[in-house]
């Protein structure tokens, strides 16, 4: 129990000095995970071990570094709990402090057990003094009561913030859910939806605000289009992690239950275990794609549904060229690894052809997209996919700097060209530079100035045998404006007036990234760097 005395001269100055070490500490954590795969296992992958012992060694760098990652979120959630110590008890001691002024004020004296008397000895039997110790004893003994209920609660949360000295998630996830509860952070207060608001709340906190909502909400962070990059991957990951724990407790129940049930009811949980593996398969790809290099970024994660992802290579925040891409149709956590893998080989071209700064490519997973070709020939999913990836545009262009300028291209594949198109539509339009897509199935649009963009920089591919440009078109290609012609215009018809650039070596609908027989992907290369005369190009005009 506090005392008076305790709070009265509580030198609260090394709870702030504890709260700056654990967020230096967290910081260090958090710099050590870096250099681990960067200093360690970017050597592993570049020496092309291979092999038991290769595997053994990955394995074990994989748990040393979310040993670390663990750590680093741990030591954010005891710096928010001392933080909230020091704040509250701050408040009481203040409160005690004017408690003690007033005292003083109306004639009494405090002793250091609590106690009160009148300065002057001949009014303790006043009816008026007694009344008016009572009053003032109930003042000073709130703040006091305050303290020991705070103290309690901290202490109490402190203690279960225990290294188990494995990567346990589970655990630490519930760490964050509690200290957010003691800390009192409310959600309401993270502005969402508006990348610039976003950048100046997360501007306007000091590094210890930043780890205490890092603690407590990284799924929230890591969804903000907006804020830095390394600090969304930062979130994510922890996100990624969570999820993945938590899939594995609700695997282990489903299949109990399945070994439990009776022969009724036995399919659905087996089916239901099905699932789960499933998901948790996926949720795996994306942790070994994230793995195979030291310069990817964990921009977007959600394990609902079919998964979603957001994965740059290279730091957008500051490239000076920069290419989102929108896969399409099947696209999902299960095949991340392979759009990944194309956005690789974009971002090697685009670094040969770079003449100034760096360059990063983004596989922008971003939304549900549809699961067959059946599903593709409805827009509901672009639809619904448009906003959030205009959102997603700002962010990048908000943490470059609007004023820089940088160069961003948008390239959409199949029907991601379809979700490009329709966030053309949307308010404010897409924030780019250039737009390039390839296998289209059609825009929406029967010319290339209808996405709001000059044609110049509307860029186009088409490959022998794609079949995907002309069987899509019954749903995505309107009817062309010419009413001497009366067909369906898809981006690689001339009538669109755009750029189409030669695709030669690339055959039916997935090649567009092959490094076998380059010509798309070194065209696709010049245009997100700028480079635009090394287009080779079927028809147009280069900007």
């Amino acid at each position: 129990m506090v005392t008076l005395a305790q709070l009265r001269d509580a030198a609260l100055g090394g709870l702030d000095r504890a709260v700056v070490e654990w967020t230096d500490l967290a910081a260090a954590l958090d710099g050590l995970v870096g250099r681990a795969t960067t200093g360690v296992g970017g050597p592993l992958r570049a020496s092309r071990w291979e092999g038991a012992d290769a595997d053994a060694a990955a394995r074990g760098l994989a748990a040393r570094g979310e040993q670390v990652m663990v750590a680093a979120q741990e030591a954010r959630c005891v710096l928010t709990v001392l933080d909230t110590a020091a704040d509250q008890l701050r408040n009481a001691q203040r409160d005690l402090w004017a408690g003690l002024a007033e005292a003083a004020a109306a004639g009494f004296t405090v002793f250091e057990d609590g106690r009160m008397e009148p300065a002057d000895p001949t009014s303790r039997a006043d009816a008026a003094m007694i009344s008016r110790r009572h009053e003032l004893e109930q003042l000073l003994a709130a703040p006091v009561r305050k303290a020991t209920e705070v103290d309690t609660h901290c202490a109490e949360t402190l203690a279960r913030l225990y290294p188990t000295g494995t990567a346990d998630w589970a655990d630490t996830a519930a760490d964050g859910t509690c200290v957010m509860a003691l800390a009192g952070l409310d959600l309401a207060t993270i502005p969402r939806g508006d990348p610039v608001a976003a950048a100046k709340w997360w501007a306007g906190l000091n590094p210890s605000e930043r780890a205490m909502y890092l603690a407590g909400y990284p799924a929230v962070l890591g969804a903000m289009d907006g804020l830095p990059t390394e600090i969304r991957d930062r979130a994510n990951r922890v996100a990624l992690a969570e999820a993945k724990a938590g899939l594995i407790a609700e695997l282990a129940a489903a299949r109990a239950k399945r070994d439990a049930a009776g022969r009724t009811d036995d399919a659905k949980w087996r089916l239901r275990v099905t699932a789960l593996k499933e998901r948790l398969a996926a949720i795996e790809g994306l942790e070994a794609t994230l793995r195979s290099g030291d310069d990817l970024y964990l921009m977007g994660f959600s394990a609902k549904g079919d998964g979603r992802a957001i994965v740059a290579i290279g730091n957008p925040d500051t490239a000076a060229h920069t290419a989102v891409y929108v896969p399409g149709t099947g696209a999902g956590l299960a095949r991340i690894g392979s759009h990944v893998s194309r956005m690789r080989s974009l971002w090697l071209a685009a670094r040969q052809e770079s003449r100034s700064g760096g360059v990063s490519t983004i596989t922008w997973i971003g939304y549900d997209a549809p699961d067959t070709l059946a599903h593709a020939i409805s827009t509901s999913s672009a639809n619904e996919a448009a906003p959030a990836f205009v959102r997603f545009l700002r962010g990048v262009g908000v943490t470059q700097g609007i004023s820089s300028n940088n160069h961003v291209t948008v390239i959409g594949h199949s029907y991601g060209s379809v979700v490009v198109g329709q966030a053309a539509h949307c308010s404010g339009g897409l924030v780019a530079q250039d737009v390039v897509v390839v296998g289209s199935p059609g825009l929406h649009a029967t010319k290339a100035e209808d996405l709001h963009i000059s044609p110049k920089h509307v860029w186009v591919g088409a490959a022998e045998g794609d079949l995907v440009t002309s069987i899509g078109a019954g749903a995505h290609a309107p009817i062309s404006e010419n009413a001497k012609v009366h067909r369906r215009v898809t981006p690689d018809d001339k009538e669109f007036g755009a750029n189409r650039f030669t695709s030669d070596g690339s055959s039916g609908h997935s090649e567009y990234w092959s490094t076998s027989d380059p010509m798309s992907l070194d065209n696709q290369a010049a245009i997100i760097t700028g480079n635009y005369k090394d287009v080779r190009l079927i028809w147009g005009e280069r900007p």
